[in-house]
């Protein structure tokens, strides 16, 4: 499912603010919705197997942080040769472009994508606080409760308070998107710890709130009609309730693996890469349109790169990290 939610990101881009978008792939502009649901299955996962929080922290750190190095040095490397900025701001917002946190130091993002950064990393420290506080047990009464004031912002606050509204946005993003990561919690403890009503019945409240949050966050609402926005999040929420009861295994393929394995380079590295430099060399250069620049050229190549980052630094620099860390609690251990 994560390499079906990046392929649709990068499909929704290469043809992004042209006609043929119009043939459905302005739909892809979801699959970062896809991703969230993702991330909440996957993160109660991983801190349900930390034996101490240093172990949820290296996880986490060893999972995103070097690809998210390397991905942002390409892309930096790209401007630097195809734009002009002033050498300090340049290298600042590399810098600060660095450590995902850069919406707090009012530094733009280097490239698209990146805006979900710190959204996931807020919901790391969601789950790392209830992890200290030892609160793990109790992730869905303290989900559930959060889910009213959550509402509030959506429902009530813009009317209200509009500009309270627009800085909780801004700098708690995770608020506009809290209920799909929620929902991948809950589509956790079915799977693992068996199916109850009043799970299905916190489903369905989630999918209620997400939806009052289309217009306040996120980036649906400036491409995708509302109706558009229920189908698609009815479709992911069908695709967890398929795989919760053992129904989905007619995904899993050769492709869908590999596009799995490299859905975190392919998500970070394909925008600017794709819209300033590839497509406009194929459509130019080589005269193509855009959907043989977009399948035939573009595509191919970001594939092959985001592979090339996988193999060559994704799984080196993870394995090595957590070796390092195994290692040295080890020495601790005995010491």
């Amino acid at each position: 499912m994560r390499g079906i939610a990046a392929l649709l990101v990068v499909l929704f881009h290469l043809t992004l603010s042209a006609p043929e978008a119009h043939y459905g792939f302005e739909l892809g502009v979801t699959g970062v919705d896809l991703f969230f649901i993702i991330s909440g299955f996957v993160i109660l996962m991983t801190v349900q197997k930390a034996k101490h929080w240093t172990d949820f922290v290296v996880s986490r750190i060893s999972r995103i942080y070097p690809t998210y190095w390397a991905c942002v040095t390409f892309t930096a490397i790209l401007l630097l040769l195809t734009q002009h900025s002033p050498w300090l701001w340049f290298i600042w917002k590399y810098g600060i472009n660095m450590t995902m946190f850069q919406v707090y130091l009012h530094v733009p993002d280097i490239d698209g994508p990146y805006w979900t950064m710190i959204i996931e990393m807020l919901f790391y420290i969601f789950m790392l606080g209830l992890l200290v506080t030892k609160k793990l047990n109790r992730v869905e009464a303290i989900c559930t409760g959060l889910l009213l004031p959550v509402f509030y912002y959506g429902r009530y606050l813009g009317t209200m308070h509009p500009k309270a509204q627009q800085l909780l946005g801004t700098y708690l993003p995770l608020i506009n998107h809290f209920p799909l990561f929620f929902a991948g919690i809950l589509f956790y403890k079915i799977r693992f710890e068996g199916p109850r009503l009043w799970r299905y019945g916190l489903l369905a409240l989630c999918f209620a709130v997400q939806l009052i949050l289309f217009r306040v966050g996120g980036r649906s609402a400036g491409v995708l009609s509302f109706t558009q926005y229920v189908g698609m999040l009815a479709c992911y929420f069908t695709l967890f309730l398929l795989y919760v009861h053992n129904l989905l295994g007619f995904i899993v393929n050769k492709v869908t693996l590999f596009l799995g394995a490299i859905s975190y380079s392919l998500y970070l590295i394909h925008q600017y890469l794709c819209l300033n430099i590839l497509l406009p060399f194929a459509m130019g250069k080589l005269h193509m349109n855009l959907l043989c620049a977009s399948f035939f050229f573009a595509l191919p190549i970001v594939l092959g790169l985001a592979y090339g980052i996988h193999i060559w630094i994704e799984k080196p620099a993870m394995e090595s990290i957590r070796a390092w860390y195994k290692s040295r609690k080890l020495k601790l251990s005995a010491g």
